[in-house]
């Protein structure tokens, strides 16, 4: 019994630091967070660490009449429209997530884009609260011709998907 007792008080005392930790730890904030009162992310450059802002103002993709301009990115905006893009350009996806709640943006793009980079920013937390939302960001550049696309779901992966998931979707002709 007194062994019992022992290993439930160790075990305790191990649940309580591991607890302690996972609370203490603070979030990496950047500065050019979005709010995530809006639902829609502003034209913004985003912050990719491997990609300059020269590379960025190439990406120059046009969107059925509209050109994207240089250095602004793709959101929740531009969900079932279609743009063009040369082979070689990139071109920045911005969609609002909040891992938090255990829900997440899984991506897929098909055969001839790459992603670059896969970076999620949380906003900056107000004192004491935890589990704001954020942005995460995909670098993408288009490395060979074709129509292309670009999917996304977004849910909790440990879950069967049920079809009632918020969903992205974009078509990208390479030329």
């Amino acid at each position: 019994m007194k062994k019992m007792l022992k290993i439930i008080a160790m075990l305790s005392v191990i649940a309580a630091i591991v607890f302690a930790a996972g609370c203490a730890e603070e979030q990496e904030t950047t500065e050019n967070e979005t709010q995530a009162d809006s639902e829609q992310v502003s034209p913004a450059t985003p912050e990719t660490p491997d990609i300059t802002d020269e590379i960025v103002t190439e990406a120059n993709a046009a969107q059925g009449n509209e050109t994207i301009e240089p250095g602004q990115i793709i959101t929740e905006a531009e969900n079932g429209k279609s743009m063009s893009i040369k082979k070689g350009e990139l071109f920045i996806l911005q969609l609002s997530e909040n891992p938090s709640t255990g829900y997440s943006w899984e991506l897929n793009v098909s055969e001839g884009l790459n992603i670059l980079s896969d970076r999620y920013s949380q906003e900056e937390a107000p004192e004491g609260q935890v589990g704001v939302a954020g942005i995460h960001s995909w670098t993408i550049e288009a490395v060979s011709e074709g129509s292309r696309q670009v999917n996304g779901i977004y849910k909790r992966p440990w879950e069967n998907t049920t079809g009632t998931e918020e969903n992205f979707t974009l078509t990208v002709e390479v030329v």
